[in-house]
């Protein structure tokens, strides 16, 4: 009796994959196989160019006269295939998600190669998960509610609200603390969610390191820039609600 073909699917948003990650992903995806049975592809301008290994691909990629820059890549196709059918391993990859496929009449190496799969791309520095939504960017959209509900009590507080006489003022100090805590947090949702997003630069290798060294130029200088105007916004919001109320 002819043993049953498994198939065994996954899907894995957000992986981050450099030039160091993707020749490591290979590794592990390729072990086993020869090297005639491996093809790496790319698609470009209608164009698919094939190579059986990265750096023959990127060669002839760099190579080709089409417009575009050489080094900016939205896709790779990985695909290994035993001639006897034991095992076939089909990876597609883009910058938002790597879906892999991995099937065949051994049982023992399928399973097994998709689990090393699997485990490479959930590993943290590669960060693939099953959501499309990042959990910074679920962090995200609760620090941006609460700073909408304090920041519209704060400015409530400061232009609209009329104390009773001999009443209490609105504790804008308090306020502002709330609102500036919640806009801290924000940013740093913000700024883990853009350094978790998915990439797919098999020409670079990636920035590693703290979450500050990791981010482009420009969005440290946004981020600081941001800061400062809350934090003088806030600032401004109670000094003029405190001079009000006490001049009242």
């Amino acid at each position: 009796m002819a043993t049953p073909p498994v198939t065994l699917p996954m899907t894995s948003y957000g992986c981050r994959l450099g030039r160091r990650e993707l020749d490591s992903l290979f590794t592990v995806a390729s072990q086993g196989f020869r090297p005639t049975e491996i093809e790496v592809s790319h698609e470009r301008h209608s164009r698919v160019f094939s190579a059986p290994s990265l750096t023959e691909l990127i060669a002839a990629v760099q190579a080709a006269p089409l417009p575009g820059n050489p080094e900016e890549w939205d896709n790779v196709k990985f695909t290994a295939t035993d001639p006897s059918g034991r095992r076939t391993v089909t990876m597609h990859l883009t910058p938002q998600m790597v879906s892999a496929t991995v099937a065949g009449t051994d049982a023992n190496l399928v399973y097994g190669t998709h689990t090393q799969i699997r485990i490479f791309l959930e590993d943290k520095a590669i960060g693939g998960r099953d959501s499309p939504v990042s959990e910074p960017r679920k962090q995200l959209q609760k620090s941006l509610t609460g700073l909408v509900i304090f920041g519209f009590m704060l400015v409530y507080g400061v232009f609209w609200y009329t104390p009773e006489p001999g009443s209490a003022p609105p504790p804008l100090t308090f306020l502002g603390l709330i609102v500036t805590g919640f806009f801290g947090f924000a940013v740093k949702e913000w700024l883990q969610d853009r350094t978790s997003r998915g990439c797919l630069e098999p020409t670079r290798n990636l920035l590693v390191g703290s979450l500050w060294s990791r981010l482009p130029m420009m969005e440290r200088l946004t981020a600081i820039a941001a800061v400062i105007a809350a934090l003088a916004a806030v600032g401004t919001l109670v000094s003029a609600g405190s001079d009000l109320f006490k001049s009242g």
